[in-house]
């Protein structure tokens, strides 16, 4: 290599005392075929001109994010501080589309580990010189009949737009989801009983619900991408991006009791019940701080991921929530 750099220098040098008498429509045949050979026989220019091919991405994560596996704005609406464990299998085509499936399990149940989701995964992404944008599209196959309040999406959307270069990159990202699902919880129910002696008695037993949920988000976020290379050893590179965002969101969710307390009083008083509706305005949500980082040797890849969610309305529960994950791999 080194030496067909310099004939490629010897040769410049050559030409440009004859650069103002002449154009390469001049050269010799015989100069135009040294000149061929050189750049078919360059590696480095050669790899240039290779098409772009496609690769699979195959790793396990362990994490606390078990609604959304992009969209941590909606994680942050219902963390358990269950570990989730997420196997994933990732196909990336040459033309910047993918597809994969990830399976969610915990062991939070009687029966251990178990897979409580799946999500099967198609998106596009395209990383131009000034702008990078893409869309994932999520669809979380799950027992409908079970009571889990951990799988409550069955759709998943998440877009996003951002300046691919620059001190400081702003971004706008779009998120919707939406599902049902089935919930549990103890209730206790007042029986008012004036005429009894012993006076008024209170009730508990489970009350089950049968839920619809949807929630929207958009996220305005500005961010920087600190690279580094060569760390521990030459062909090794870390990728750090930390960014600051505001969630805008709205939270639908539409509950009937389907009462299953066992008692005809408690279940005609239960009735009354039967339709909440909960809804939440459009609305500033939170604040957040993420960071990302990927760190590449060869075809191994690790991904840490930290985000921290600090809720704006009013709650009576804690507002600062954090998600982590982290992710290892191989990409072929």
């Amino acid at each position: 290599m080194q030496k067909v750099v310099l004939l490629i220098i010897a040769a410049m040098f050559a030409i440009l005392p004859f650069a103002h008498a002449q154009n390469i429509d001049s050269l010799s045949q015989k100069d135009k075929a040294m000149l061929d050979s050189m750049m078919a026989n360059d590696e480095f220019l050669k790899l240039a001109q290779q098409p772009a091919k496609g690769s699979v991405d195959i790793s396990a994560g362990i994490g606390n994010g078990s609604f959304s596996s992009h969209n941590n704005a909606a994680n942050a609406t219902g963390v358990d501080n269950k570990l989730i464990y997420t196997p994933s299998v990732v196909y990336h085509t040459k033309n910047g589309f993918s597809f994969g499936a990830t399976g969610f399990f915990t062991s939070d149940s009687a029966t251990g580990t178990e897979l409580y989701q799946t999500g099967l995964m198609a998106g596009y992404e395209y990383d131009g010189k000034e702008v990078s944008t893409g869309i994932t599209y999520t669809r979380f196959l799950s027992d409908m009949n079970k009571y889990n309040n951990k799988s409550i999406y069955q759709n998943d959307v998440y877009a996003f737009v951002k300046k691919a270069k620059g001190a400081i990159q702003p971004g706008i990202a779009f998120g919707f989801d939406n599902g049902k699902f089935k919930e549990a919880d103890m209730a206790s129910v007042l029986l008012r009983r004036p005429l009894n002696p012993r006076g008024d008695t209170i009730i508990t037993g489970i009350d089950s619900t049968d839920n619809k949920t949807t929630y929207y988000s958009i996220t305005a976020s500005v961010e920087h991408d600190f690279v580094f290379k060569k760390i521990f050893s030459k062909d090794d590179e870390l990728d750090f991006t930390p960014s600051l965002m505001l969630n805008v969101g709205k939270d639908d969710l539409n509950q009937t009791h389907t009462n299953t307390i066992n008692r005809p009083l408690v279940k005609k008083l239960l009735a009354r019940r039967k339709k909440v509706t909960p809804t939440n305005q459009f609305e500033a949500q939170s604040v957040a701080a993420s960071f990302d980082c990927t760190y590449n040797t060869g075809k191994f890849f690790l991904q840490p991921n930290l985000y921290l969610d600090y809720y704006l309305p009013s709650t009576t529960t804690k507002r600062l929530t954090a998600i982590f994950n982290v992710s290892v791999g191989f990409s072929f």
